[in-house]
């Protein structure tokens, strides 16, 4: 009798014990780099002759920001990387910009707020992120606003992708 209660305890301490690794073994948990910052089509921004569409490319700004996905739901966010970006199409040309960047030089935004998780999908404040691998991706539906020659009128609106990397 105590040998098939001895066991049972260590039975039930090993799922538990096993239970709680689980929640670690979430890939969503930890820290993720902010790695791009994509638009379609892409620009040249810098005019070093090389269209890329990851303005982390192109916008000499620095940037350290994270995501860290905590086990109680929590998602915290540091964000360094908040440029101020202009552009006008030029001649009603469909390839040729003008740029204005000014870098955001006012120091570290953070915030904390709750997440669900479902499939691939995160959700968290407005937004809702996908999970594909070891990123994270959000699309912000027409957020990078096109202007006509003079910047008196916004012509376009084109969605801009941000991608997290895990750490």
């Amino acid at each position: 009798m105590n040998k098939l209660f001895f066991t049972l305890v260590l039975s039930c301490l090993f799922l538990v014990s096993c239970s709680g690794n689980d929640i670690n073994d979430d890939p969503l948990l930890g820290v993720w780099k902010l790695t791009e910052w994509n638009i379609a089509d892409g620009f040249d921004i810098d005019n070093d002759g090389f269209v890329s569409t990851n303005l982390l490319n192109e916008i000499n700004c620095s940037y350290n920001e994270t995501l860290l996905f905590e086990p109680n739901n929590i998602v915290s966010l540091n964000t360094t990387f908040n440029p101020k970006l202009e552009i006008a199409q030029l001649n009603n040309s469909t390839n040729e910009y003008s740029f204005n960047v000014e870098c955001d030089t006012e120091g570290v935004v953070s915030l904390a707020t709750f997440y669900s998780k479902e499939g691939n999908s995160v959700i968290f404040g407005e937004s809702e992120a996908v999970i594909n691998g070891n990123q994270i991706s959000i699309v912000f539906k027409e957020s990078i606003e096109i202007y006509n020659e003079d910047f008196t009128q916004v012509i376009a609106n084109k969605d801009l992708t941000v991608v997290y990397t895990k750490q």
